[in-house]
């Protein structure tokens, strides 16, 4: 099994991984509601809001004009009218398909949308993700981001036969690209990066605020430097919690909780800013809510009021020197699999174990995740994940790792369709997440 590549990105100013951020506090009421006119009895998420907060754009799985049933998500956008209310979403039919649209983000100029197809050819188009030509409210002219940015797409669908996003974003200088990335949508995910060079986008990497839970849905603010992000990961109130942090002079600053009102015990996530910081949106219960700012103090909001141009920040995040290094870590995903009804490992399993000794040290964290194929009771097979991952963690610790989480998912969580039985023989394994 080919072992995936993760690159770091270590701010040397702020230790990130296993943070627990500080929570920020609010002297000021903030009033924070439904946008009604926006919802729909479906799944809203992945908003961008256009620089000047008089245009909205997000995803819903609502049925559509292309999607009867809905499921797949499409592109929505809304947009104030005179009496500065919310005019009904209007589906974006230049844009979207029947494969399912999702993640848009507008450039500072408003002239270009980037969003994400799953458009059958994307492989071929340089996608998943891409760029369009906004012109008088059509979108002309798309055509995939390329780069390092596709090739990091195309391995991570030949590695994992698939993989999940849920959330990117571009700077306002249009050099930054930072998406949320793993194996499995309904697993844990990290944040990548990529900068622009030349106008080629580089092979993506693991940023710093990753943790070893879940991060998604992410937000670069006009000031092209302030990050909004959303972690299990950093402590907090429970499920997801919006986070900020801000790059200056090459430094990634603080992680700070953005507290009460926008984080509860729910999953709260997809937090975008307006330009002038008066006015945030973010995801709720799977809804759009609206936050009133105006009153609120400057430690929540982007680094400063934007009344000129952002100052570029791509070469002094990945290039200043003395600020930032960039390190190889040994972290790293392994699949282990197995023969039909047993939890013993075979030859090709120890082959891979045995490169995870030699390629690891033993203070690192494991996470092993057991599952099976769908041929016999729930009951059994759920017994038998759970098995399987016993044997792997005692090959282990015998072998000196003692740091190691563990959890059988049955036959709940397949790689692949349990259609025939070269995806059955996928479906019995056990994932190793090494970090």
């Amino acid at each position: 099994m080919r072992n995936f590549p993760f690159i770091a990105l270590i701010f040397l100013q702020f230790p990130i991984f296993g943070q627990v951020a500080k929570i920020l506090t609010h002297r000021q009421s903030v009033n924070i509601e439904p946008v009604n006119v926006l919802n729909s009895p479906y799944r809203e998420c992945n908003l961008s809001v256009s620089p000047d907060g008089n245009s909205l754009y997000f995803m819903s799985t609502r049925p559509s004009r292309i999607n009867k049933i809905g499921g797949d998500g499409d592109l929505y956008m809304s947009s104030l009218n005179s009496q500065n209310k919310w005019n009904s979403p209007t589906f974006m039919r230049e844009l979207n398909t029947t494969s399912g649209e999702d993640e848009p983000s507008l450039s500072a100029d408003g002239n270009t949308i980037y969003f994400q197809s799953w458009n059958n050819t994307w492989i071929n188009m340089n996608g998943p993700y891409f760029q369009a030509k906004i012109d008088k409210g059509s979108y002309k002219d798309p055509v995939g981001l390329g780069g390092g940015i596709a090739q990091f797409f195309r391995d991570m669908y030949q590695l994992y036969s698939g993989f999940g996003t849920d959330g990117m974003a571009i700077s306002a200088d249009g050099n930054l690209f930072i998406v949320a990335c793993g194996p499995d949508y309904y697993g844990q995910m990290d944040l990548y990066y990529s900068i622009k060079k030349e106008g080629v986008w580089s092979y993506p990497k693991i940023m710093g605020v990753s943790t070893s839970g879940d991060e998604r849905a992410v937000f670069i603010a006009a000031d092209n430097s302030t990050i909004y992000f959303s972690s299990d990961g950093h402590g907090g109130f429970g499920g997801l919690d919006i986070f900020k942090t801000t790059i200056v002079d090459g430094k990634l600053g603080e992680i700070l909780n953005l507290g009460e009102p926008f984080n509860t015990d729910a999953d709260d996530q997809g937090f975008v800013i307006t330009k002038n910081g008066n006015a945030a949106f973010l995801i709720r219960d799977l809804d759009i809510y609206c936050a009133d700012l105006s009153e609120l103090s400057s430690e929540m909001k982007p680094r400063t009021a934007i009344t000129e141009e952002p100052k570029p920040i791509v070469e002094e995040i990945i290039e200043h020197p003395g600020k930032i290094e960039l390190i190889e870590m040994k972290k790293a995903s392994y699949v282990v699999n197995f023969d039909f009804d047993k939890s013993s490992l075979n030859q090709e399993a120890e082959t891979i174990l045995n490169q995870i000794i030699r390629d690891h040290q033993h203070g690192q964290k494991i996470t092993l995740i057991g599952h099976t194929d769908n041929v016999g009771a729930d009951s059994y097979n759920q017994n038998l994940s759970i098995q399987r991952v016993s044997t792997v963690e005692n090959w282990l610790k015998n072998k000196g790792f003692d740091y190691i989480e563990t959890s059988g998912k049955g036959e709940y969580k397949p790689l692949a369709l349990n259609t025939n039985e070269l995806n059955k023989a996928k479906n019995r394994r056990v994932e190793i997440i090494i970090e």
